[in-house]
């Protein structure tokens, strides 16, 4: 638990520096006006800050973290707790979006960028509902499963047996945390997929011996698991708070 702790307040410092950073610049004219592009490029290199993969291996899940104690901020009316905590999972899906090769970029800074603007409202009570919070995490976390399903596949197809199991378990959690954002279960045409996908998450997290075929299967099973949860996302703005939101 210290290690986990430890290790978001890094994620958090890491990004929240570099956009200080960033923020400062922008306000100074003086700054502005005195560079020029080649030392503004080599001070945009300077900035990219590179996170060891084995550090954000150990930050996965964590974001779900503090996307629960942003909610409970909320219930209790503590605004700016609530904000505090939803700028930290802002920060840990930025520093995800970071990985080498991750396909699912864009998705994922989007979803940043939608934590960030939620926090702001929240923090100043501006028109914020329990049902905005619900949508921006299931969003995230809707988000964290693409991109994991996706590094699942490609470590499939490298052979890489303990990545596929370390992605497709991330992915499958993604899954379960964003269903219960959205307070959604599957229909019965989509139930069978639900259960393959947990069997598997099952065998990986217990350590039972699981194939090479079975995994390329899981990959499809959780594809339509987020094709359903993304297409129920546009009803949960306009449907009364579910109760198993709850975390």
């Amino acid at each position: 638990m210290k290690n986990s702790h430890a290790l978001c307040l890094l994620a958090v410092t890491i990004t929240l520096s570099t956009g200080t950073a960033l923020a400062h610049r922008a306000s100074s004219p003086k700054a502005g006006s005195l560079e020029n592009p080649t030392t503004e490029d080599g001070q945009n290199a300077a900035r990219q800050v590179t996170v060891p993969e084995d550090v954000l291996n150990r930050l996965i899940g964590q974001c779900e973290r503090h996307f629960r104690h942003a909610a409970k901020r909320f219930a209790k009316g503590d605004n700016p707790g609530a904000a505090s905590q939803i700028r930290v999972g802002s920060a840990l899906l930025s520093l995800e979006a970071r990985r080498e090769h991750a396909e699912t970029q864009s998705a994922l800074r989007s979803s940043a960028d939608e934590l960030d603007r939620l926090a702001g409202r929240v923090e100043h009570g501006d028109g914020s509902s329990r049902n905005e919070l619900n949508a921006a995490f299931a969003h995230a976390d809707l988000a964290l499963a693409a991109h994991y399903r996706a590094m699942a596949d490609e470590a499939i197809a490298n052979k890489e047996h303990d990545n596929a199991g370390r992605w497709l378990e991330a992915a499958a959690d993604s899954v379960g945390d964003a269903a219960r954002w959205t307070g959604q279960k599957p229909p019965t045409a989509q139930a069978g997929a639900w259960d393959q996908a947990d069997a598997l998450e099952t065998k990986i997290r217990s350590g039972t011996n699981w194939t090479y075929d079975e995994a390329k299967k899981g990959v499809g099973y959780l594809g339509t698991q987020i094709q359903y949860l993304g297409s129920q996302m546009e009803k949960l703005s306009s449907s009364p708070t579910p109760s198993n939101t709850e975390q």
